[in-house]
C-alpha cells in the first residue's frame, strides 16, 4: 500500500444544513438536527472558520429557517433551485423556477452566493434553456452566481457544453475518484459526499449490512486505512484534499462534537493519492442505486 500527497490549492472545509431540514443518510441517528443543536453547530463552525453552508429548497423546511439560525454570523450559502415535476409545461417549468429563485433570494438575502440547479436533468432535458434563461434573468443585478449539482464529472461536461456554468457541486471520495481524470477551468467545484453517506467512517460490518453492494470496497478501505495508519476520518478527508480542482469540500454533521472532530482532522489530513481504492461502480458510489436492508 503507497500514498502520495498531492499537490494542490487549498480546499475549504464547508458545512452542508440537509441535516438541519430532513433525517439523512444511511449510516446516522435517523433524526434531524433540532434548532438548538443547529444553532451550536453553526456558532461552532464559524469559530473553527467555516465560511461556507450549503442548503436546497428541497431539504425539508431548512432553507427558510436557516437565516434565522445563522444570526448574525455572515456566512456565505449555496442553494439549490427545486426540481421541475415530471411532464411539466414550458410556462408551468418558468413560473417554478422564477418561484424557486425569488424564494431563495427572500430568505437568504445578502448571504446567498449562488444558486444550483439541483437537477441536472432540469437542464439538460427539452425545456433546459427556457429554465437556464429564466434563473438567469432573476440573479441578474443580484451578484448570485448560477450553477448545477450533478451526479459526476460526465455530467457536468454535458451541462457545460450548453451553459456557462459558475459553480457546480459533484460527488467525490476515497472510493469514487473519478475527478481526477477530469477538469473544469473556470468553475468553482464543491465536493460532497466525502463520506459517502458516513459508510467511510462506519465499521465495515456496520456499513456493508446497510450497503451490501459496497462491502468489499468498504474492507479494502479499512484496510487502507489500517496500513497507513490513520483513522478514517482523516483518511477520508486526505483523500478529499487529493481530488483536483475542488474549492469546498461540503460535510454534514449531527452534532456540535462531530464538527469539531472533522475541523480537527481536517487540519491535520494531508493528501492522500489512493488509486487502488477507486471505483465507478454506480452500486457502490452512487447512492441513487442503493438497495439498503
Amino acid at each position: 500500500m503507497t500514498a502520495t500527497a498531492a499537490i494542490g490549492a487549498p480546499i475549504e472545509l464547508a458545512l452542508g444544513t440537509v441535516q438541519f431540514g430532513l433525517a439523512y443518510g444511511v449510516v446516522g441517528s435517523g433524526q434531524r438536527v433540532t434548532d438548538d443543536e443547529a444553532r451550536a453547530i453553526l456558532q461552532a463552525a464559524a469559530a473553527q472558520g467555516v465560511r461556507v453552508l450549503d442548503t436546497a429548497a428541497a431539504y425539508g423546511d431548512i432553507e427558510q429557517r436557516l437565516a434565522g439560525l445563522c444570526g448574525t454570523t455572515p456566512y456565505s450559502v449555496v442553494s439549490k433551485i427545486a426540481p421541475l415535476p415530471a411532464g411539466c409545461d414550458a410556462q408551468t417549468a418558468a413560473r417554478l423556477v422564477r418561484e424557486s429563485v425569488e424564494r431563495s433570494c427572500e430568505r437568504l438575502g445578502p448571504r446567498l452566493h449562488a444558486l444550483l440547479f439541483h437537477s441536472a436533468d432540469d437542464l439538460l432535458g427539452p425545456l433546459g434553456d427556457l429554465a437556464w434563461a429564466q434563473a438567469s434573468a432573476c440573479c441578474l443585478g443580484l451578484g448570485v452566481r448560477l450553477g448545477v449539482s450533478v451526479y459526476g464529472p460526465q455530467q457536468l461536461h454535458a451541462v457545460l457544453a450548453r451553459y456557462p456554468v459558475a459553480l457546480a457541486q459533484l460527488p467525490g471520495n476515497a472510493l469514487d475518484q473519478r475527478l481526477m481524470a477530469h477538469r473544469f477551468d473556470g468553475v468553482e467545484l464543491h465536493l460532497r459526499s466525502a463520506f459517502l453517506q458516513g459508510l467511510l467512517l462506519a465499521d465495515a460490518a456496520v456499513a456493508g449490512a446497510r450497503v451490501p453492494a459496497a462491502a468489499p470496497a468498504l474492507k479494502r478501505w479499512q484496510v487502507a486505512c489500517t496500513r497507513l495508519g490513520l483513522g478514517a476520518l482523516e483518511a477520508a478527508l486526505g483523500a478529499v484534499k487529493a481530488l483536483p480542482g475542488v474549492r469546498c469540500c461540503v460535510v454534514g454533521v449531527e452534532s456540535v462534537a462531530q464538527l469539531e472532530d472533522i475541523a480537527a482532522a481536517w487540519r491535520q489530513a494531508q493528501p492522500l493519492y489512493l488509486p487502488e481504492l477507486a471505483t465507478d461502480d454506480a452500486a457502490v458510489i452512487d447512492p441513487r442505486t442503493w438497495r439498503t436492508p
